[in-house]
């Protein structure tokens, strides 16, 4: 392969991969006619007695869990963020931007731009449009069952899902047991739809991976296609390093 087609190759490949990218992020905005359930608002309910306090030590901290309440949302995901830099990520598998009822039954998300980020989601609209604040979430899903992390990192922009689970406060420290308030991080999950501001968002602990269920797939071309530029560009890199590692050679031969 010449070296205007490996600079073809890389420049289409991350041309690919950025358009596809934006496209994935904006995915939500293709979704139309969803499932009646999404229309539904989150069930929050008591606890039916005493609950185990899940706990489990993962990476580079140990975690315990404290049950709050039982918790059932279905919704139409808008976003997600998977944590993949986060020194959390070990027990945090996702944040996912969900919306239901006024948003989902009037498709109020077509027209905004919504954003999920690292800890938090993000939404604009312009003049003449609106959005149900009351009726979307970011919600944090945390797990220390392996299968049940794994069915939260499946959960993709577009998705209509269904998930259960307890609403819990989290604390996490670098070693178990550990009783030095410095030392340890807390999160405490929103149990209202009126709060604002930081500890709005679900801190939602889910059991096992039947607690998840995408009841319909969004779309997934661009899905594919993104992973497609990123092999692309991937490829043209290694091809690119195997030549200079030749041309050097060359040269260090030719010098003797």
């Amino acid at each position: 392969m010449d070296r205007i087609n490996l600079k073809y190759l890389f420049a289409s490949s991350a041309a690919l991969f950025l358009f596809s990218w934006y496209m994935y992020v904006e995915v939500y905005k293709q979704v139309g006619g969803l499932l009646p359930e999404t229309y539904a608002l989150p069930v929050q309910t008591a606890l039916a007695g005493p609950v185990e306090h899940p706990a489990c030590c993962e990476g580079d901290y140990c975690w315990k869990f404290t049950p709050l309440h039982e918790y059932s949302v279905t919704g139409m995901v808008f976003g997600t963020s998977h944590k993949l830099a986060s020194e959390f990520d070990d027990v945090m598998a996702a944040d996912v931007g969900l919306l239901w009822g006024e948003n989902a039954r009037l498709e109020l998300y077509r027209d905004v731009k919504l954003r999920v980020r690292m800890d938090h989601y993000e939404v604009w609209w312009k003049e003449g449009q609106r959005f149900n604040m009351n009726d979307a979430a970011n919600t944090h899903l945390a797990s220390c069952d392996p299968a049940a992390f794994k069915a939260a990192k499946r959960i993709k922009p577009g998705d209509q899902v269904r998930i259960r689970g307890w609403l819990v406060n989290a604390r996490a420290s670098k070693e178990p047991g550990e009783t030095d308030p410095r030392k340890i991080l807390n999160w405490r999950t929103s149990v209202s739809r009126d709060d604002k501001g930081e500890g709005a968002c679900e801190v939602l602990y889910v059991r096992s991976p039947d607690d998840i269920e995408i009841l319909k797939e969004g779309p997934r071309l661009w899905v594919w296609l993104k992973w497609l530029g990123a092999a692309g560009v991937l490829f043209a890199a290694a091809l690119w390093h195997k030549r200079v590692k030749k041309h050097l050679a060359e040269v260090q031969k030719a010098d003797f």
